[in-house]
């Protein structure tokens, strides 16, 4: 199964959000005739943050001044997922003199799914991405996104095993071993044609991120495979784009208990699949003539 273009009908995420304090409550999508009256930014960038007090600041400011300087109308949606150091009330803090900066979140812990599903209900922006609080991922790669995304792309992806992928800061040991695997089991169970669902670096068109977020369930980290599965089935393009890996410690991934709760959560997909749970597309996308190139994945 690889992936064409065209979306369809727009809805917000399932379920309503608990609001937190001191966090302002995620705002509903609004729908495309309301967008349109209202200031629509190219982009919302969207960062799912959970305890990440001691970094957050210095990498909000490297997405910012990465954004001013190319001069790109944006907007960003941090959403904090229950974190407990702090961070809410400093995004907070930093939110009073930023515009364009958008704290959202709730009380507990969802999960990053949760967290990023959230942030594409309340996005604003023609195209929705979401990048890791840590920029283990290069903020850079937003103009590949937006380059892929403007010739015709539905979805634009960082991939770490695209050919022209470097590691300039490597992964431990086990974290390559698990993440191996789990990828092995990916391509037999939700998709053998993307190379990499996992990473934590993705765009998309905004009525592509609002269909597929509509549907998917999983609130953790499996949810980037189970919005893969279904950008699949709905016959969504995807572009793969290579980046420069900098591994970065302190995620909040455990490699051996989440591989395994993972490993349970594609099965899960298969299953929900199977019995009908995830529903239709809002409409079969139609395929058109895009350039190529390496990462293109339609539909057979």
């Amino acid at each position: 199964m690889k992936t064409v273009h065209q979306a369809s009908a727009i809805e917000a995420t399932r379920g309503p959000v608990p609001a937190a304090s001191p966090v302002r409550a995620p705002q509903t999508a609004a729908h495309p005739e309301e967008i349109r009256q209202e200031q629509r930014p190219l982009l919302s960038l969207i960062v799912p943050a959970y305890n990440e007090g001691d970094r957050i600041a210095p990498s909000l400011a490297e997405m910012r001044e990465y954004l001013d300087a190319a001069g790109l109308d944006y907007e960003l949606l941090v959403i904090n997922d229950g974190s407990t150091d702090g961070t809410a009330e400093l995004v907070e803090r930093l939110g009073d003199d930023q515009p364009r900066l958008r704290p959202l979140g709730y009380r507990a812990n969802r999960g990053k799914g949760h967290a990023v599903r959230t942030g594409v209900a309340a996005a604003r922006g023609e195209f929705v991405m979401f990048t890791d609080a840590d920029l283990s991922i290069p903020i850079s790669i937003t103009a590949d996104f937006l380059a892929a995304l403007r010739d015709g792309y539905d979805i634009a992806i960082a991939s770490r095993w695209h050919p022209a992928s470097t590691n300039v800061v490597p992964p431990p040991p086990l974290r390559r071993v698990m993440g191996g695997v789990f990828r092995w089991c990916v391509r037999r169970l939700v998709t053998s044609d993307v190379r990499d669902t996992q990473c934590g670096c993705k765009a998309y068109r905004a009525e592509v991120a609002r269909d597929l977020f509509s549907r998917q369930r999983i609130d953790r980290f499996s949810f980037d495979a189970e919005v893969i599965f279904l950008a699949a089935r709905a016959g969504y393009r995807i572009k793969e784009v290579p980046f420069a890996l900098r591994y970065t410690p302190g995620s909040s991934v455990r490699p051996l208990r989440d591989s395994l709760l993972m490993l349970r959560d594609l099965v899960r997909i298969r299953l929900r699949a199977a019995r009908g749970g995830y529903g239709k597309p809002r409409s079969t996308p139609a395929a058109r003539d895009t350039r190529g190139g390496g990462g293109d994945h339609r539909p057979r």
